[in-house]
Formats: structure tokens, C-alpha cells, sequence
């Protein structure tokens, strides 16, 4: 089956599923640092659904600590949002997370 010319790419359409989803049963519960950093990772997702990026860049683009940040991607990863894939370092890149819309457990509840 071929795309026509007003059809949106099936990645788009994906892409705006996850972030529906993540408004529709996450948004409330998070905090706004909690929020922001999600929202940056999940900005950053390429089409192999995971996220390369520093906890540095993070923290310069959501105006807060790089601590923060850090403090911020643990309790992501405890509410299940959050897999870091490759943990960076010196030498060794930055750090791949992939980024969930919801926990395992909502999503097992719909």
C-alpha cells in the first residue's frame, strides 16, 4: 500500500500516538521538572525509539541542574518511563535512554 500525497507518514502517526498518550495518563502526574525532562528526551527519540543525549544538554535546555537532572531521569526510570539503554560517560558517548508514554503497569490495566 502506497501513501498518498495527504496521508501523514506512519512514523508521525506513531510518534503523535506515544505523545497523546503520555498527556492523556502521565502529564498529571508528574511534576514540571519531571515533565520538561521527559518532554526533552522524547523530543530527541529517533525513529529506532531511543534517545541520545547528555544529561548536560538536558539540564542546559530545561534550565536546571545537571543533579536535578540526574534526580529527575532515576525517578523517571522508577515510574517506568524511562530505560537507559547505554549509560555515557567520558569517553563513551552520551547516554540512550528509550522513553515510555506510561508504565508497564497502566498499560497493562487499559
Amino acid at each position: 500500500m502506497t501513501r498518498t500525497k495527504n496521508q501523514p507518514k506512519r512514523q508521525t502517526v506513531d510518534r503523535f500516538r506515544v505523545f497523546n498518550a503520555f498527556i492523556d495518563f502521565t502529564l498529571r502526574e508528574l511534576s514540571r521538572t519531571e515533565s520538561a525532562v521527559w518532554l526533552v528526551l522524547y523530543r530527541d527519540t529517533k525513529p529506532d525509539g531511543i534517545a541520545k543525549t547528555s544529561q548536560a544538554d538536558i539540564a542546559k535546555r530545561c534550565g536546571m541542574s545537571d543533579r536535578t537532572v540526574r534526580r529527575v531521569i532515576r525517578r523517571l526510570e522508577q515510574l517506568g518511563l524511562l530505560l537507559v539503554v547505554h549509560r555515557g560517560g567520558l569517553q563513551q558517548g552520551a547516554t540512550a535512554y528509550r522513553v515510555f508514554p506510561m508504565s508497564r503497569e497502566r498499560l497493562d490495566k487499559l
